[in-house]
């Protein structure tokens, strides 16, 4: 993936180490699962455990903002302050914010668009989770005696919940826990109100940099987000927020009404897609970089399957996990921005949900890992074009005060002291009955033998993300104003970000559009015959179901709703395909497109 950059973001008193010793991050010793947010929150067996969860949320939002176990510097980590945390630099390859930004090098520690995008959001996890949990046993003991053997056994099973923001539930909205400004808990000193860590995090220093009058926070009540070559600026004080209006509040309305109305349209295909994937290069991210010796002509429809031309060739963990971080954060709000995200409370349990994720796809395919590959965003301590593979550095997650946690470390989740109730259930049933549920858990309504996509081809870096392409069928009139809640709406590509560092990277997204070819009565049939389909560029002929040219309208929309047009968003090639599951092939690849 591309990524956004704040060019002179640079505070050298924000960063230090740690005076309690480096931060090792060390598993549980006992096992016990991540729960669903829904659950959690609704089971009272749980209640002991989201009293405590809030309460350590909050402890971790206290401790002073310099101390490498406070909330700030784990969620700066992830993008900004590009500072080294607790004294990780990387050493000769330390991420320099005076050049390396101008090069397109990403300057936090994560991976995105990189095959290790599945495998370091784990140890992160984990670091969040192992001090929430000690703040969880430290404020177990503080409980009336009556009540403290309770919370200390609950203390001892919390691990952080999930939130499966593509099940039927958030259909109808979002966890009100990620919602309410003040949430009632049953603290050491009894039952009370408390301000509700799980909604905002209030920055305790400056976030980003000062941009023009009327762009910053400070300029409310007339106040409007950036344009898209900035970072929102966060000044001290002020929260993190989700699509914000003149006076710098969350619009309730357009966050919740944007996440609900995605689940079938955007958020359940793309999960049903990717297990389909048994090659982790293919699911694991979204970054495609062609090999030319392998694929002489990049844009010539579907390679064979022993062809790996990139990370997301249909869609992906990483694709559809963007999607999401627009569709929660909007315009100016934290989860859009790469770099911001982290500060955002309810990223950590989109995260976990992004960890059972991979959790399940790994019990589906459990032969298949990690491939050498070359980071073609560099991070804090890579640079571009550094090769990957199982046993880099997963930085700067140190597993002793001399090592790092590597992929190879944390392939075995469970080994890490966490478990989720889906995998405990099926991991004694084997791969294909595990794969069978993930589909069957995301199977897009209607479900149909043949299934027909969009596929999407586009040039990161061509635009300065965040934004979306969206996908309408048979609306030539389609433009900025046509809803999404239209019949002719099929879905869209997220493009998180858009920082381009090679010139063969692409990133593939592909929208299912058999949904809105039930609503419009559009017959889902194909021919056998060859004449329909060019066979140079893979497209089927206006004679087949689709012309691409007039059938298939794309929208793209910048955050601040700005309509462009295909071309100016990057992208390079639009095709049309089906597939049927009974001639579906390993890699999710079809026999006849």
């Amino acid at each position: 993936m591309g990524l956004t950059h704040s060019s002179s973001y640079h505070i050298s008193h924000v960063r230090s180490v740690s005076t309690s010793g480096p931060v090792v991050v060390e598993p549980f010793s006992d096992i016990y699962p991540r729960l669903d947010i829904w659950d959690f929150c609704d089971n009272e067996a749980y209640a002991p455990q989201l009293d405590l969860l809030v309460q350590s949320y909050q402890a971790l939002y206290d401790r002073p903002y310099y101390d490498m176990r406070s909330f700030y510097q784990v969620a700066g980590i992830h993008g900004l302050p590009f500072e080294p945390y607790d004294g990780v630099t990387g050493g000769a390859h330390e991420y320099k914010n005076e050049t390396d930004w101008q090069e397109g090098r990403f300057g936090g520690y994560c991976h995105h668009g990189s095959v290790l995008f599945p495998t370091w959001h784990r140890p992160y996890m984990l670091l969040i989770e192992s001090l929430l949990v000690n703040e969880a046993q430290q404020i177990a003991y503080q409980y009336p005696d009556n009540e403290k053997e309770k919370y200390i056994e609950a203390s001892k099973q919390l691990r952080h919940p999930y939130w499966d923001w593509a099940d039927n539930k958030t259909m109808n909205g979002i966890p009100k826990v990620f919602l309410t400004p003040e949430i009632e808990i049953n603290t050491p000193k009894g039952k009370k109100k408390v301000k509700n860590p799980l909604k905002s995090f209030t920055l305790p220093v400056d976030l980003a940099h000062p941009l023009r009058k009327g762009n910053n926070p400070t300029d409310k009540p007339n106040y409007t987000p950036p344009d898209l070559r900035n970072n929102p600026y966060t000044p001290a004080g002020y929260p993190t927020i989700r699509y914000p209006n003149n006076i710098y509040k969350d619009q309730y309305d357009l966050l919740v009404g944007n996440v609900s109305s995605h689940v079938a349209t955007v958020f359940k295909p793309g999960w049903y897609q990717t297990f389909h994937f048994g090659d982790f290069l293919r699911f694991s991210s979204h970054g495609v970089r062609p090999d030319d010796s392998q694929m002489p002509n990049r844009f010539s429809g579907h390679p064979l399957p022993t062809v790996i031309n990139g990370s997301g060739h249909f869609a992906s963990l990483e694709i559809t996990h963007d999607a999401f971080h627009l569709l929660f954060g909007g315009l100016g709000g934290h989860m859009t921005y790469v770099d911001l995200a982290s500060f955002e409370p309810v990223f950590f349990f989109h995260h976990s949900n992004m960890d059972r994720l991979f959790a399940l796809w790994q019990g589906a395919f459990p032969d298949s890992w990690i491939p050498k590959k070359p980071n073609i965003n560099g991070t804090y301590t890579e640079l571009i074009n550094e090769e990957l593979d199982e046993n880099s550095d997963l930085t700067p997650f140190r597993k002793t005060k001399t090592e790092f946690w590597k992929s190879s470390d944390v392939r075995d989740f469970e080994k890490l002291g966490y478990t989720y109730l889906e995998w405990q259930k099926l991991k004694s049933q084997g791969p294909k009955k595990i794969q069978s549920y993930l589909l069957e858990l995301y199977k897009p309504d209607p479900h149909c033998e043949e299934r027909f996509f969009v596929k999407v081809i586009i040039e990161p870096g061509k635009l300065a993300g965040p934004y979306a392409i969206r996908v309408f069928i048979d609306l030539p009139t389609a433009n900025i104003h046509t809803p999404t809640t239209s019949p002719h709406f099929a879905g869209l590509v997220a493009m998180w970000s858009g920082n381009k560092a090679h010139d063969d990277s692409f990133v593939v997204g592909t929208v299912d559009i058999t949904a809105a070819m039930k609503r419009l009565g559009i017959r889902a049939q194909t021919y056998e015959s060859i004449n329909e389909i060019n066979t140079t560029t893979g497209l089927l002929r206006p004679a087949a179901i689709f012309d691409v040219y007039s059938d298939i309208q794309l929208i793209p929309v910048l955050q601040n709703n700005e309509c462009i047009s295909p071309k100016e968003a990057g992208v390079v090639s639009i095709e049309v395909y089906s597939f049927k599951h009974s001639k579906v092939d390993p890699n999710f690849l079809v026999e006849d497109t």
